[in-house]
């Protein structure tokens, strides 16, 4: 269920938001009533805040900005965003005491998956796979990057059975 987003994150929003919200504001957009927020329980102690526009204005076909943000403290503290997902989700694999995640998205004929890991102060990527339809294969073909013992080691042609 939606939840009222905090007059602190509000504030937040506005700044992450502010050139884009320029723009959405001469809809008649405010920005308190732009997003909606959704209580994700990270962990047993943990307790994150969701938050994604409501409006298309702050979108690009199906992908818009993403926030997670700490809601377990007074003061609310961002850990993770993504400029654009289609969709963010959360794994029950876990690193460091929250779970892993996941966006992506895309059509049928391209697309793109980034996975990320708690470090223990924040969300940080550990592999992206960008995909396109190659006729001639009949398969989607990816170039994937990997964090492989603390370097990035990218593969490139992969033929995906999806």
């Amino acid at each position: 269920n939606p939840v009222t987003i905090p007059a602190s994150l509000v504030d937040c929003l506005t700044r992450e938001v502010d050139t884009t919200y320029a723009e959405c504001e001469e809809e008649g957009l405010m920005i308190s009533k732009a997003f909606e927020a959704r209580t994700v329980e990270l962990n047993s102690s943990l307790k994150a805040l969701v938050v994604k526009p409501r409006s298309r204005c702050f979108c690009s076909n199906d992908e818009c900005p993403m926030w997670v943000f700490d809601a377990s403290q007074p003061k609310a503290k961002l850990i993770f965003e993504s400029s654009m997902a289609g969709l963010l989700a959360f794994s029950d694999k876990s690193t460091r005491g929250l779970p892993d995640n996941r966006v992506s998205g895309g059509l049928h004929s391209h697309g793109y998956e980034v996975r990320y890991v708690w470090d223990g102060a924040e969300y940080q990527e550990i592999y992206n796979q960008v995909w396109v339809w190659n006729p001639d294969r009949k398969c989607n073909e990816a170039d994937i990057e990997e964090l492989k013992n603390g370097k990035w080691v990218k593969t490139s042609n992969v033929c995906l059975n999806i």
